[in-house]
C-alpha cells in the first residue's frame, strides 16, 4: 500500500511540474517574459506560489526546463547504441540533442529564451548547472555501458558538447535556419570527437 501512496505522489508531482512548464512557456509567448510573474504562472498551473518553488528555483529556472527532457533523451540513445566505442555512443546521444534542438519549436523557444535574457553575456547560472549535469550524467552512464574510464569519457563529451554549442551559438547569432544550424553543429561535432575516434 504503501508503495502506491507513494507512486500516486510521484504522478501528481510530474503533473504538477509539467503544468508549471506548460503555464509558463504560455505566458512568456503571450506577454513576455520580463512581464510574466511567478505568481501568474502559479495561478495558471492551480497551484500555490510556494508550490511553485518546490519545483523551480526561480522563473529563469523555468526557460531551460526542457534541458531535463534532453538529459534523459541523451541518457537512453547512449544506452540504445550498439557501438562499444565510447566516441560512437557519444556522437549517437549529441545527435540526437542536436535533432531536439533544431526542430522549428526548439528554434522558436530558443528565441523566447533569447529575448528574456537580453544582452546577458554570461551563461545563466541555472542553465550551466543543468548542462554540467547533463554532461555528466551521459558520461557516467557511457563509461558504465562500454567500460571504459569515466575520465575518458568526459573529455569526449565535454569536447562535443563545446563544439556543438560553438556552432549553435553562431548559427542563433546569424539568424540562421534550423537546417543549416543542424548541418554546421553536426561538422562540429564529428570534427571534435575525430581525435578521440584515431586515438
Amino acid at each position: 500500500m504503501p508503495q502506491a501512496q507513494g507512486n500516486g505522489h510521484d504522478a501528481r508531482r510530474r503533473r504538477t511540474h509539467q503544468a508549471l512548464r506548460d503555464s509558463a512557456s504560455q505566458l512568456f509567448e503571450a506577454n513576455g517574459y520580463e512581464a510574466t510573474t511567478v505568481a501568474e504562472i502559479a495561478r495558471r498551473a492551480q497551484v500555490s506560489e510556494r508550490t511553485f518553488y518546490v519545483h523551480f528555483p526561480s522563473k529563469e529556472d523555468l526557460l531551460f526546463a526542457h534541458v531535463e527532457d534532453f538529459a534523459a533523451l541523451a541518457r537512453r540513445v547512449a544506452g540504445e547504441a550498439d557501438s562499444p566505442h565510447p566516441a560512437d555512443r557519444v556522437r549517437a546521444a549529441v545527435l540526437a540533442l542536436i535533432e531536439a534542438a533544431t526542430t522549428e519549436e526548439a528554434v522558436a523557444r530558443q528565441a523566447v529564451i533569447r529575448g528574456a535574457l537580453g544582452s546577458r553575456g554570461e551563461i545563466p547560472r541555472s542553465l550551466a548547472a543543468q548542462l554540467m549535469d547533463l554532461a555528466r550524467g551521459l558520461a557516467l552512464r557511457i563509461a558504465a555501458d562500454t567500460g571504459a574510464p569515466v575520465a575518458s569519457v568526459a573529455p569526449m563529451v565535454g569536447a562535443a558538447f563545446g563544439a556543438v554549442e560553438g556552432a549553435g551559438l553562431d548559427g542563433a547569432l546569424r539568424a540562421e535556419s534550423g537546417g543549416t544550424r543542424r548541418e554546421a553543429m553536426v561538422r562540429a561535432l564529428d570534427a571534435a570527437l575525430r581525435g578521440f575516434r584515431e586515438g
